[in-house]
């Protein structure tokens, strides 16, 4: 499977940079690249990207903000976040808003490309001192009683599979799943699925 790629940064060296690092990596194409949130938003649906690299910090619109909007219009697209804080409210809010990955800028080439290449399969990718960031700390007996149902669809979430894809491998109905979906983002405290997978894996209620 070839990952279409889109660059997204207002900084043109970065953009240049990122395009040589990928260039020469089978099964990415470099499908476009954009300099502000802006420009992404314009020129999305002429680039129709697999996966797009985001910058977190940008002027007149930020990354974030340009996340939520794409992720309003264009759910299907995946969004890695690329930033130079590793502060958890930035990892929070990129999760909340519908980021499916986000990277610092100082990840090297093997993790950015494995991070693209999971994410485009609709899995969650943090780099791994930023796991950490999406869960504040808590004591054991403030952990979250799931069902044994509900964990089977939260295991079953954190290796990208999809809601009918849940249905048929645990013989329920699709709005079954969805149901189950929305008690979990509340039992929680969580607004999406990567951060849903996030917060599992560091609480010990998944592998």
């Amino acid at each position: 499977m070839t990952v279409r790629v889109m660059l997204v940064d207002d900084h043109r060296i970065v953009r240049e940079g990122l395009a040589y690092m990928l260039g020469g990596i089978d099964g990415i194409d470099l499908a476009g690249e954009a300099g502000s949130g802006a420009e992404l938003l314009a020129v999305i649906d002429e680039v129709l990207p697999d996966v797009v690299l985001l910058d977190v910090h940008m002027p007149e619109m930020s990354g974030l903000e340009a996340l939520q909007r794409l992720h309003r219009t264009h759910p299907d697209v995946k969004v890695i976040m690329l930033s130079m804080h590793d502060q958890a409210a930035y990892v929070q809010q990129a999760l909340r808003f519908g980021a499916l990955g986000y990277l610092l800028k100082s990840t090297g080439l093997d993790e950015l490309t494995r991070a693209i290449e999971l994410v485009a399969t609709g899995k969650p990718y943090l780099q791994g001192e930023l796991a950490g960031a999406v869960v504040t700390t808590r004591h054991e007996a403030d952990l979250p009683h799931l069902s044994p149902r509900e964990l089977d669809v939260l295991r079953l979430m954190s290796d990208g599979s999809e809601n009918k894809q849940i249905a048929r491998q645990l013989g329920i109905t699709e709005a079954t799943v969805k149901t189950h979906v929305k008690a979990l983002y509340l039992r929680l405290g969580v607004r999406s699925r990567a951060e849903a997978t996030a917060t599992a894996l560091r609480l010990g209620l998944i592998d």
